[in-house]
């Protein structure tokens, strides 16, 4: 880092630098109440340090999805996950209209403008929530926001034929910076919206979990090792940065085609598994809506919320579901459904399932602490009554044999039975080193899980995000019938944080489990993140789905 040379220059985002231009943190970054609920299994997080040690991709993706990653690991952990995910290794993004040849007469200096611009509406909102000094310069700061500037416009300038420049690229940026250090060898991050720091919108990563780190021996020893470490990963910003876009804008190849081909239809018996184009799960979205929440999607009718889609008035929705909860939804609960996103792992039959328990080194015990799959569906095996009457269904029978059924997935078909998916003949393959994806073996499709079964991904990870936004609208139906027209698209493009505070007469409710939970909550001071419950009911809501579309089929 540069030497300060003026005062002025010493306190970007809160932070004020040392005479030999290091960083000093605030002195009081955030009280021991304000920090967030996290409560973590023991012995899933021994697995997980296990698994980043031994850099176990296939391991972290599991826990990922099934449990949620310690927040602070996500920072040597996502870019794991993300390397091998199945959307980086066979890329495809949705092509803009109007995106081609007149992407090619790229004007640098007004995309750096635009992109400078979109950054500084972070430090903007953050003034929202409290005093955040926006008018200084820290190094710090403006060495964070340099990277994310540099990385968004290098993403643009590679992937600009397919993809024009839009805010929420920047706003995803952010989203990373949140929980991955941009600077190399650091644990300075954003802060986010979830929780009030002095002046300042740079703080350490660990800040926040401080009681869980201090209850583990020689936890906090092992994450200063992590941040120096270049063995487990050595990925920039840049680089996790365009995996990540690359997850979150995926668009099955196939479904591009046919929306070309018959851009008004949609088949809700394909989409859950090989998932579709924006437009499709936009459609999809608000026809579950009125299947599962028929009060609320009736409210929302007599607010003209949703309507008229295609308009600004409801950009809620597009952030919701095409830039997975970016700018909208709070750091804490957008960490923990990028989890989600980022573990997914579909079915293939090339490797047997012991090969798997033994690749990642499970037993019986451990599956049982990570629990079946979220989406599960009836099995065909198990639950013949049930079963009995879906078939009396001839239009869903394809989708639930397909359910409960492991999939084969070619090393060049991540999105399960598309074979056009292959990076050769793919427009967006800008030449990501290609290897087999994980293969996987077919998981319980009921509560009570087979105890030698790994809870791979079934449907596709778009449409398991439809579910969650389903399940987010549900846990604030009452507040948001409260609401008129303005106040709901307020509201739901500034989604609070799921993560509340109780009283401490609720700490009782907290289950201790035989002390195998260590929780990041103080004595006096319990919360309930109910993100996990979220994720739980939005596995719920596709059931009661798929059971309503049994019954109207009939």
């Amino acid at each position: 880092m540069t030497e300060i040379n003026n005062t002025s220059e010493r306190s970007r985002c809160g932070f004020l630098l040392s005479d030999n231009g290091t960083a000093n943190p605030p002195t009081s970054n955030v009280t021991d109440s304000g920090q967030p609920s996290f409560n973590y299994d023991l012995e899933i997080f021994t697995l997980c340090q296990h698994y980043i040690n031994t850099k176990n991709h296939q391991g972290l993706a599991l826990i990922a999805r099934q449990k949620g990653l310690p927040p602070f690991l996500r920072f040597k952990i996502w870019p794991i996950v993300l390397k091998h995910h199945p959307f980086v290794l066979n890329p495809f993004i949705q092509p803009d209209s109007g995106s081609g040849s007149a992407s090619q007469d790229l004007n640098e200096d007004k995309l750096k403008a635009d992109i400078d611009k979109d950054l500084s509406k972070y430090l903007q909102r953050l003034s929202f929530s409290g005093p955040v000094d926006l008018s200084n310069n820290s190094e710090v700061g403006k060495d964070i926001f340099d990277i994310l500037e540099d990385s968004i416009f290098r993403f643009v300038k590679k992937w600009g034929k397919i993809i024009k420049y839009n805010q929420a690229l920047s706003w995803i940026a952010l989203g990373l910076a949140e929980w991955f250090p941009p600077i190399p060898h650091t644990h300075w991050v954003l802060v986010g919206r979830d929780l009030k720091y002095h002046n300042s919108c740079v703080k350490n990563l660990f800040d926040d979990y401080t009681n869980y780190i201090h209850n583990i021996d020689g936890l906090d020893n092992y994450l200063h090792d992590l941040i120096s470490d270049e063995e487990i990963n050595n990925m920039n910003f840049h680089d996790v940065y365009e995996r990540l876009v690359l997850v979150l804008l995926h668009t099955p190849e196939d479904s591009y085609k046919d929306k070309i081909i018959s851009p008004s239809t949609i088949n809700k018996k394909i989409l859950p598994i090989n998932g579709g184009t924006i437009e499709e799960r936009v459609s999809f979205f608000i026809y579950c809506l009125r299947k599962l929440l028929p009060e609320l999607s009736s409210y929302f009718q007599e607010e003209h919320i949703l309507n008229k889609f295609g308009s600004h008035d409801d950009e809620w929705l597009i952030w919701w579901l095409k830039w997975c909860g970016s700018k909208v939804w709070s750091r804490l609960d957008r960490g923990r459904i990028w989890d989600l996103l980022f573990g997914w792992r579909m079915q293939n039959k090339k490797k047997s399932n012991e090969y798997y328990m033994e690749k990642m080194e499970l037993t019986p015990e451990i599956l049982d602490r990570l629990g079946p799959y979220t989406f599960w569906s009836v099995s065909d095996e198990k639950d013949e009554v049930m079963l009995s009457t879906y078939r009396r269904s001839s239009s869903f029978k394809d989708l639930i044999h397909e359910l409960n059924t492991s999939q084969s997935s070619s090393s060049n078909s991540p999105t399960s039975t598309s074979p056009s998916n292959s990076l050769d003949n793919s427009p967006c393959h800008y030449g990501f080193e290609s290897e087999q994806g994980a293969p996987i073996m077919d998981t319980s499709s009921s509560s009570s899980l087979v105890e030698t079964s790994i809870p791979f991904s079934k449907l596709d990870p778009h449409v398991e995000l439809i579910f969650v936004a389903l399940a987010l609208l549900k846990s604030k139906e009452n507040t948001l019938m409260e609401l008129d027209q303005h106040e709901i698209r307020q509201f739901l493009s500034r989604l609070p944080t799921k993560s509340l505070s109780l009283s401490a007469k609720y700490g009782s409710l907290i289950p201790d489990n035989d002390g195998k939970i260590i929780s990041n909550d103080s004595v006096d001071n319990r919360k309930i993140d109910f993100m996990d419950n979220i994720i739980n009911e939005a596995g719920e809501l596709w059931r009661k789905w798929l059971w309503s579309e049994m019954i109207d089929d009939k």
